[in-house]
């Protein structure tokens, strides 16, 4: 950008000094230009001008264009001591970008905080009035130390507290990750204390459950898999709790609720993610076949093919970025030791399963066996098998880390 400077009266008819800036400039008086600045052109980029040296005081944004005078970039006087360029952060490629944004006026107006890990203390200050949610789901607490009424957001945009769910004068005082899994959703509702009684099961949202036919007198909750919100009201209205795999044998004592209004299970967006085996410190992949759709061998080491050690997680299947249509598999009679494989979705029976960020990936399928490495000293040490769960075998570890 160039930047203008401002002429004293008395030389008033010199020709005005121009300054070209193209990188950070802690202090513009170090390259004999005044801190008075009557215009700014700029060329390319976005900017941060500062009233004061080291980039500090009243801040500035400048975007790509003219600006004739101090009003057209809002401020007050032509006082400019330090300028730098918004540039884009490095990323590193591993992590997804989980971030909140808190405003402290309604439609995104007022004083703005980010933030990217779990708040324990919202500062006292902040009053959020709209907030704007990217990278998955997170929960907000009325209290301090994620205590207090909840509310549940998703990715998007809350341009008000009604928007969040939230009465008008609540107050979010801190907020927390909902945590990432690999799982179908499965909730199981019970007419009767200590899971007992007509037994309502889903694995969809409720909108309402006395519209739709169900009793809404629940007296006990068990959470088979992923993670749900039940709300007081249909709609999603009310108050809310947040339930991870559980069994709450008495529900009224545990939520001070009579009814259930609605529930839903918390949806994550697709993400791309590599598998390590914890033991050999390898991804999962697989090798061969893939591009003629046949099948392809599922294994564990340090050479891969590009792209066959990405996979993604879809209403049960694993799945690999190379063929959309296939997923992993367990060919022939499943005993301990069969292979794990690439393989049509159309096979039966259909084979799912389930995964944390650490731990071991568990077949819906076939209750009890989990994946792991074959090892020994044969051709196919490298092969990912299925085998019952057992402590034993630290190769039933894996470390999934997404993309």
């Amino acid at each position: 950008m160039v930047m203008f400077e401002q002429p004293e009266e008395e030389d008033g008819m010199e020709e005005e000094n121009t300054f070209e800036v193209t990188e950070a400039i802690p202090d513009v008086e170090l390259f004999e230009y005044k801190t008075s600045t009557s215009s700014i052109h700029v060329l390319s980029g976005a900017w941060i001008a500062y009233s004061h040296v080291d980039f500090s005081g009243n801040q500035y944004i400048l975007e790509k264009g003219f600006y004739n005078n101090c009003a057209d970039w809002g401020s007050q006087d032509t006082r400019i001591c330090s300028v730098q360029p918004i540039l884009l952060a490095p990323c590193d490629g591993s992590k997804m970008r989980k971030e909140v944004i808190l405003y402290s006026q309604p439609d995104f107006q007022g004083e703005c905080h980010i933030f990217d890990h779990n708040q324990e203390a919202v500062p006292e200050k902040l009053q959020t009035k709209s907030c704007k949610v990217s990278g998955g789901s997170w929960v907000f607490y009325e209290d301090k130390q994620y205590s207090g009424n909840l509310y549940v957001l998703s990715d998007g945009e809350y341009p008000n507290l009604t928007s969040m769910g939230c009465s008008p004068d609540c107050t979010i005082r801190s907020f927390k990750a909902v945590p990432m899994t690999f799982s179908v959703p499965s909730i199981s509702l019970f007419g009767l204390e200590c899971l007992e009684g007509r037994e309502i099961t889903t694995d969809t949202e409720i909108v309402s459950m006395v519209e739709e036919g169900f009793n809404n007198h629940i007296l006990s909750v068990r959470v088979n898999r992923g993670c749900w919100v039940i709300c007081e009201h249909s709609n999603y209205r009310g108050r809310q709790f947040l339930l991870e795999p559980i069994e709450i044998t008495n529900w009224p004592k545990f939520s001070s609720l009579e009814t259930v209004g609605s529930m839903f299970p918390v949806r994550q967006k697709r993400q791309f993610f590599r598998v390590k085996n914890k033991e050999r410190g390898h991804f999962m992949s697989i090798q061969g076949g893939v591009e003629e759709v046949k099948s392809g061998r599922v294994v564990v080491t340090p050479e891969v093919e590009p792209m066959s050690d990405i996979w993604f997680y879809q209403n049960g299947f694993i799945k690999n970025k190379l063929s959309q249509t296939m997923s992993l598999q367990v060919m022939g009679n499943v005993e301990p030791a069969s292979k794990a494989v690439l393989w049509t979705e159309t096979r039966q029976p259909i084979q799912t399963w389930t995964a944390q960020m650490s731990g071991l990936i568990t077949s819906l399928t076939f209750p009890g066996m989990v994946l792991d490495v074959k090892g020994g000293k044969t051709y196919d040490k490298d092969h990912v098998v299925i085998m019952p769960e057992s402590e034993e075998r630290p190769s039933q570890q894996w470390e999934i880390e997404l993309l």
